[in-house]
C-alpha cells in the first residue's frame, strides 16, 4: 500500500499554505486578541490563584510553573485542534474553498499538508505569545526553555492531522460537539493541571497513552530543565503519533473529496 504522503507535491501545498497566512493577516489584530488575553488571566487564576492553595512544590517544581507548561500545551494544541475543524470545514463545505483548490493541479494530500502546516504555524503564533508571558511570570525556569516548542508543535502536528481526519468524515457541523467533548474531557487527565501520579492506577494508563500528554509533560521538561529516561520514549511515541495522524488526515481528506 503507498503511503499518501509520497502524493504530496511541496510547492503546491506551501502555496495553499501561503494563501491561509494571507487571510489570517488580513485579520491579524482581531486573531492576536484571544492568544493574549487566555494565557494572561489563566496564568493568574491558576498560577496565582490555585497557587497559592497549593503547600510547597509539585514533583519538584513550582505550581506556577508546574500549571504555566500545562496551560501552553494545552493552548497550543487547542489552537491546532479549532484550526482543522471548525475552521477547516467552514473552508471545505461553506465555503467551498477546498472545491476550488481541488480544481487546480493541487492533490488532496498536498492540500491536507498545507493545513496541517498552517495549524502549526497559528500554534506556533500561540507559542510565541505565550512563551513570553510565562517568562514575564517567571514560569520558566531553565535555558532549555527555548527548546519547549519543539514537544509543542509536534504535539499540534499530531493533533492537527488528527483533527482534519476527523473534518474528513464529518458532514454535520454538530457532530464536532461529541469531538470537542472528548478533547476537553481529555485534557484534564492529560497532566496539565496536576500530577498524573495523583489518578487511580486504572485511569494513568489511558492517560499516558494520550499524545497530549507527551507533549505537555516534554514541555514541562523543556521549561524546567528536569529531564527523564523515559522522555526519551516519549518523544518518539509523540513523533510516531503524528506521523500516523497526518497519513490518515491525507488519505481521509481524499476520499471524502475526491472519492
Amino acid at each position: 500500500m503507498t503511503l499518501a504522503a509520497t502524493h504530496i507535491d511541496l510547492r503546491d501545498a506551501l502555496a495553499v499554505w501561503r494563501r491561509n497566512v494571507v487571510v489570517h493577516l488580513r485579520l491579524w489584530k482581531l486573531n492576536l486578541v484571544a492568544p493574549i488575553i487566555e494565557p494572561v488571566i489563566s496564568i493568574l487564576g491558576f498560577g496565582w490563584g490555585i497557587g497559592a492553595l497549593v503547600a510547597g512544590k509539585v514533583t519538584g517544581i513550582p505550581y506556577l510553573t508546574f500549571v504555566g507548561a500545562g496551560l501552553l500545551g494545552v493552548t497550543v494544541l487547542m489552537r491546532a485542534m479549532f484550526e482543522t475543524t471548525y475552521a477547516a470545514y467552514f473552508r471545505m463545505v461553506y465555503q467551498s474553498t477546498y472545491d476550488a483548490i481541488l480544481a487546480t493541479p493541487v492533490d488532496p494530500e498536498s492540500l491536507a499538508l498545507a493545513e496541517i502546516l498552517w495549524a502549526i504555524t497559528h500554534g506556533l503564533f500561540d507559542t510565541v505569545i505565550i512563551m513570553t508571558v510565562l517568562i514575564v511570570f517567571g514560569a520558566a525556569t531553565s535555558p532549555w526553555a527555548i527548546l519547549a516548542p519543539l514537544p509543542l508543535l509536534t504535539g499540534a502536528t499530531f493533533m492537527a492531522g488528527l483533527s482534519l481526519g476527523v473534518t474528513a468524515h464529518v458532514h454535520d457541523i454538530d457532530a464536532f460537539n461529541i469531538y470537542m467533548a472528548m478533547f476537553f474531557s481529555t485534557m484534564y487527565v492529560s497532566g496539565a493541571f496536576f500530577p498524573l501520579d495523583v489518578l487511580p492506577i486504572w485511569l494513568q494508563l489511558p492517560a499516558r497513552i494520550l499524545p497530549m500528554t507527551e507533549s505537555i509533560e516534554l514541555t514541562r521538561a523543556f521549561l524546567t530543565g528536569r529531564f527523564l529516561v523515559r522522555h526519551a520514549y516519549d518523544a518518539a511515541y509523540l513523533l510516531i503519533s503524528a506521523l500516523v495522524a497526518c497519513e490518515w488526515a491525507m488519505r481521509s481528506l481524499r476520499r471524502r473529496m475526491v472519492a
